[in-house]
This record gives C-alpha cells, sequence and structure tokens, in this order.
C-alpha cells in the first residue's frame, strides 16, 4: 500500500506519469472506489450534506464523465489501451486531493456559518484546484501524448463540464 501512495504521490508532485501506474484492472477497480468514497465524501462534509441523493449523483456524474472523456480521447487518437493506466493514474491521484480538500471543505463551511474567517480555507482550496489542475493535464499529457499546454486545455474542458454539471444537479444555494 506504501508503494501505490509513493506512486500517486510522485504523480502528483509530476515526478512520474500514468504511464508508470501498472495496468492491472484490480487496481483501478481499487482506485475508483477510493475516489467515488472520497468524492462523496468530500461533497457531504460541504453544500452536499443537504442532498445527499444529489451528492451520490455527482459523485458517480464526475467518474463518468472523467471515464468518458477520458476514454473518448484515448480513442480518438489511437491510445485506447492507455485507459486503465490513465483512469488509475487519474482517480489514485484524485482520491490523494479529495483526501486533502476534505478537512479544508468542512473548516471553510464550519468558518462560514461561524462568521469566522473563512479566507484562508479558500485560498487554500484554491490552490489546491489549480495544482488539481496541474496535475490532470500532466497526467493527460502523458497519456495523449501531447504537449503540457494541449494536456491543459483538456483539464479546463473536463473541469468545465463537470462543474456544469454539478451546478445542475447540487446547486450552491437552496432553493
Amino acid at each position: 500500500m506504501r508503494t501505490l501512495f509513493d506512486l500517486f504521490f510522485d504523480i502528483c508532485l509530476l515526478r512520474r506519469g500514468p504511464q508508470d501506474v501498472p495496468a492491472a484492472p484490480a487496481l483501478l477497480r481499487l482506485c475508483i472506489l477510493a475516489y467515488l468514497g472520497t468524492g462523496f465524501a468530500a461533497l457531504m462534509a460541504g453544500v452536499g450534506a443537504a442532498y445527499p441523493l444529489r451528492s451520490l449523483l455527482l459523485t458517480l456524474a464526475d467518474l463518468a464523465l472523467l471515464a468518458g472523456m477520458t476514454y473518448s480521447v484515448l480513442r480518438a487518437l489511437g491510445h485506447s489501451t492507455r485507459l486503465a493506466q490513465t483512469l488509475t493514474a487519474l482517480t489514485g491521484c484524485g482520491t490523494l486531493l479529495q483526501l486533502v480538500a476534505l478537512p479544508l471543505g468542512i473548516w471553510f463551511d464550519q468558518a462560514s456559518t461561524t462568521q469566522a474567517n473563512a479566507e484562508l480555507p479558500f485560498i487554500l482550496w484554491l490552490l489546491l484546484l489549480l495544482w488539481s489542475i496541474v496535475i490532470t493535464a500532466h497526467i493527460l499529457r502523458h497519456a495523449f501524448t501531447v504537449s503540457f499546454g494541449i494536456g491543459l486545455a483538456y483539464a479546463f474542458a473536463y473541469l468545465f463540464v463537470s462543474w456544469t454539471v454539478a451546478d445542475w444537479l447540487l446547486p450552491l444555494a437552496s432553493t
């Protein structure tokens, strides 16, 4: 387990890429389950607590978008055999990032509901989001065999679509 943590941590630090991840179906399933669990927990710790079913749907939709967009581009580029490694890298690193985001979300939610200073947890969350985009771009550039800039464009496209779906499934303000 420590070896897997080190692998995903190194990918998060841009020292390794998805090509270093074993193409093992069992590992992919484990990473997907961890990604779903941490994603749901992160949503429930924040605004999603008022919408548990929507939070679950959003978590599943996020995974479907991640897998669908990744597969579509890999297939279009003729690299569909890289899907398992790419999704394992994306979900493994996503799990680590969500584990960091979870306490930040709780901190921000508590600070904003108690009228405390919420700027620091928000800034830290924003920095984590930016680093998440960089990590996604890094993984995608290796998987797609494109430049970092093109990987960044794909990462932003995924983020945009993901946030659009999130806004539809989990509105920030209750009505």
